[in-house]
């Protein structure tokens, strides 16, 4: 590189001066210049092209759309409810607009690369299969590009155009664990390109990396069903906790207020029982039932889906439960 630099600041050098490596290095380094600008900036031109799309395959970038959104409602509802108990609605909602679209594009994300790793089984035998029929890789990926692999579709396009271009069958393979980099996808690939490399017959090692891929998706909805369990155990818990908390407030709340009327009237107003306030005992209540709603959420996401961004879906449920309860049936 340095060596180039002192070509162009040489201006009087003629590009006859220069030796055949010299122009091929100048070539090269012009065209590895030309690509990194194309690249530049191509996850914004994505996202104007399609926002959707790309907030699915980036979840965490509509932080990036929630965060000011809700910074907005914030300082809007402050303005408008400061010094009243409405103050509450405004803290929850601003938290809830700044995690119901990561939640949703999480979910999405989720889902999307569960079907991946669903038909990835069926895709590595089908490639196998056309390979013992005695079919070319890039042939056989083309073949198949033609058949309905759900989400996994696009992607075995997306390799099927690669591989067109001259881009190796293993090549392919991690630019596509690149795009969708979950542990099954990693492991049957580095599978695939460790025993590709060994000199092991391609037809048996895409059957062995199918067969190790719909084993280990076999005991993880195993795993995912025995752990729901847990998760309607947690929401069986929270139901309760609201049932609790529900009964403290509607009842024992009431009757303590009256009490402190009877003991304010008996002259005892400066001790506790005489200075009990029922709003704010019932605010604490209702404070206490979301933070535990939202907690429980992030719990049971890591316990059902082994994930914490995956327990944003059930806090907000969580969360929006205990405040209709707390505005609408107390």
């Amino acid at each position: 590189m340095k060596k180039i630099h002192e070509i162009f600041n040489k201006g009087s050098m003629s590009s006859d001066s220069l030796t055949e490596e010299e122009l091929c290095e100048l070539e090269d380094n012009h065209i590895n210049a030309k690509m990194k600008e194309a690249t530049k900036n191509v996850l914004i031109k994505d996202f104007f092209k399609d926002p959707f799309k790309t907030l699915y395959n980036h979840p965490e970038y509509a932080f990036l759309l929630s965060i000011p959104l809700a910074f907005v409602f914030f300082i809007s509802g402050m303005a408008l409810t400061w010094g009243t108990p409405l103050i509450d609605d405004v803290i929850l909602f601003t938290v809830l607009i700044c995690i119901i679209p990561p939640a949703i594009t999480f979910h999405k994300k989720f889902k999307r690369t569960d079907t991946i790793e669903e038909y990835l089984p069926t895709f590595l035998r089908d490639i196998s299969e056309m390979s013992r029929a005695g079919l070319t890789l890039p042939r056989a990926v083309n073949t198949v590009s033609k058949g309905e692999y759900g989400a996994l579709t696009k992607e075995v396009q997306s390799m099927d155009a690669a591989m067109s271009w001259g881009v190796s069958f293993e090549e392919s393979l991690h630019n596509f664990a690149k795009r969708v980099s979950t542990p099954i996808i990693v492991r049957s690939v580095s599978l695939i390109t460790q025993a590709s490399k060994a000199g092991g017959r391609v037809a048996s090692v895409l059957e062995a990396a199918a067969r190790d891929a719909r084993e280990v998706k076999l005991l993880e909805r195993e795993r995912r069903g025995n752990m729901m369990v847990y998760v309607v155990i947690t929401y069986m818990s929270f139901f309760v906790f609201i049932f609790v908390i529900a009964m403290l407030t509607s009842t024992f709340v009431p009757t303590m207020a009256e009490a402190g009327k009877a003991a304010a009237q008996a002259g005892a107003g400066n001790q506790f029982i005489g200075s009990f306030n029922p709003a704010e005992y019932t605010r604490l209540m209702m404070h206490t039932a979301i933070i535990q709603g939202f907690m429980s959420g992030l719990v049971a996401g890591q316990m059902g889906e082994s994930s914490v961004s995956q327990g944003l879906k059930h806090s907000i449920i969580l969360t929006l439960i205990a405040w209709v309860v707390f505005t609408l049936i107390i």
